[in-house]
């Protein structure tokens, strides 16, 4: 089927085109605060992939986690209430380690400073320690789950082809789909019925992928090859998923702290608490939208009553 310009435009008034464009929109607004956060948090790496399994199970391969400057003197170290510490390798400055400080001792003008995975139940420290503050990049604020998980497809080649791929096809499949049907002028009573029946159609679709989303985020758990980790796999959990994760992980008793747009999870030890990170909720962020778009939707639709009550009772 050719594609024309009225297929084109007709792309372009179409609603689940522009929500794309919205989606569009708000990745570039969300690119430049990644590149403005750099001044806020004092730091050149503000956020960062984990990509190894060192930190599990408070941090997970493919999170994003959220790093902010740090004074050495105030690094609290500790195995259980440790800063988690972003570090350059003392081997290889070009690769950034992140692990949890457990010893700090002051030698002269700088500090020497011990760090451990969690990942590690035993140990005095890790095979890069002690190292000098001088390597300190910062300290672990947050994390946000998933995300992280495609820059580190991006860094194989072979898959970046594949997201550039996938994203043609599905422009393509949009433009094909949108340009189907065009020909003979349908009279308004028709067209309106049609616009009708894709709305109701694109409102419960969109309504069964947040709430699966949502259901996802609170429940669910999907492991899967992941090139750019190491080990080369990486698994996403939902934050009761990730709760269980912890207890069967470690043997300890993990509790669940709620906020607004995030939770900590936490391990009770025998010997003490081991402080989690603050991670974002994407089940909070799935509700508001799921609430968000429910009631955009029903004042679109109230707003419209009267015209559509028109086509339909017209003859």
């Amino acid at each position: 089927m050719q594609l024309t310009v009225k297929s084109l435009k007709s792309l372009w008034r179409s609603e689940p085109f522009q929500t794309f464009l919205t989606y569009a929109l708000i990745f570039v607004i969300v690119l430049g605060f990644y590149f403005g956060t750099p001044l806020v948090l004092g730091t050149e790496y503000p956020a960062l992939t984990v990509a190894s399994t060192s930190m599990l199970p408070t941090l997970n391969v493919g999170d994003l986690i959220i790093v902010q400057k740090v004074d050495p003197a105030y690094i609290r170290a500790d195995r259980l209430t440790g800063d988690i510490l972003v570090f350059r390798n003392p081997r290889n400055p070009e690769e950034l380690i992140v692990h949890r400080a457990v010893k700090k001792e002051k030698v002269g003008s700088y500090y020497l400073i011990t760090t451990l995975g969690d990942y590690s139940k035993y140990g005095e420290g890790d095979q890069f320690s002690p190292w000098n503050s001088s390597l300190l990049i910062g300290k672990v604020i947050a994390r946000i789950p998933y995300i992280g998980n495609l820059p580190l497809l991006v860094h194989a080649e072979k898959n970046m082809h594949i997201l550039l791929l996938t994203t043609l096809a599905i422009l393509f499949i949009l433009m094909l789909f949108f340009s189907f049907g065009e020909g003979e002028q349908e009279d308004k009573k028709e067209e309106g019925i049609r616009k009708a029946d894709i709305n109701i159609a694109f409102f419960i679709i969109i309504n069964l992928l947040i709430v699966g989303f949502l259901a996802f985020s609170l429940f669910g758990t999907f492991t899967f090859p992941q090139p750019g980790a190491t080990p080369q796999e990486a698994t996403i959990r939902g934050m009761y998923a990730d709760l269980e994760f912890h207890k069967n992980y470690t043997g300890a008793e993990p509790l669940l702290t709620m906020g607004l747009l995030h939770y900590r999870i936490d391990l009770l030890f025998a010997e003490g608490l081991r402080l989690g990170v603050p991670t974002f909720s994407w089940a909070q962020v799935a509700i508001l939208a799921l609430i968000t778009f429910n009631t955009c939707k029903t004042i679109d639709f109230l707003r419209n009553r009267k015209a559509l009550k028109a086509i339909n009772l017209k003859p």
